[in-house]
């Protein structure tokens, strides 16, 4: 049955039990509305690893990576392949980026200071045979020769794989030479090839 109501003028007045009923409509209309619902995107967890063994298009053992948590979970772990990135760990990472570090800079600092007194020295001389018009050699002067004579001048070892010279140097006279001591480290002197006759 419906509520009953009685009319003043053009007004209508709700009777006590359908005022109860509108009220309790209106409470949980109110609290539904406050309840929102919001759709959010797929969220993709990362973790941070430490693998443990050299993985293609990942890393190589020792490496500090950021892979999905799932690939962690369901095929690194489970391998051996990585292990979590704790605290433990990354001091270790850092310590030792830190100790290679220091040896790459020592390297590079004992190239910078053969580059320097190979520079200002500036000249190395190569003695060899030539013929009958003292200017064409008997053989050519090779990198095995240069490397002879900074050996001789200097106390110091270079490798002749390190050497950027005229592969064709046949005649008596000044060249230039190019030492890669490191691959920020470059020397630059000149070759004085001086003809004797034997």
């Amino acid at each position: 049955m419906s509520a009953i109501q009685s009319f003043v003028g053009l007004r209508s007045v709700a009777s006590k039990s359908e005022n109860a009923f509108t009220a309790r409509r209106a409470v949980s209309a109110s609290s539904r509305s406050s309840l929102q619902v919001v759709a959010t995107k797929k969220v993709i967890k990362k973790v941070k690893v430490v693998l443990t063994k050299n993985l293609e298009n990942v890393g190589e053992s020792g490496d500090l990576c950021t892979v999905p948590m799932g690939f962690f979970r369901n095929f690194l772990l489970p391998k051996g392949l990585a292990t979590w990135a704790t605290e433990g760990v990354l001091e270790e990472i850092k310590a030792k980026d830190a100790s290679d570090e220091a040896a790459r800079q020592e390297v590079k600092a004992k190239a910078q200071m053969l580059a320097t007194a190979l520079t200002t020295i500036g000249k190395f001389t190569v003695k060899k045979t030539v013929g009958d018009d003292k200017k064409k050699l008997f053989g050519s002067v090779t990198a095995a020769d240069v490397v002879e004579a900074v050996k001789l001048q200097t106390d110091q070892d270079i490798s002749t794989r390190t050497i950027e010279m005229d592969d064709q140097i046949r005649e008596v006279g000044t060249y230039p030479i190019v030492v890669k001591l490191h691959p920020e480290v470059v020397a630059k002197f000149s070759l004085i090839v001086i003809g004797v006759r034997s």
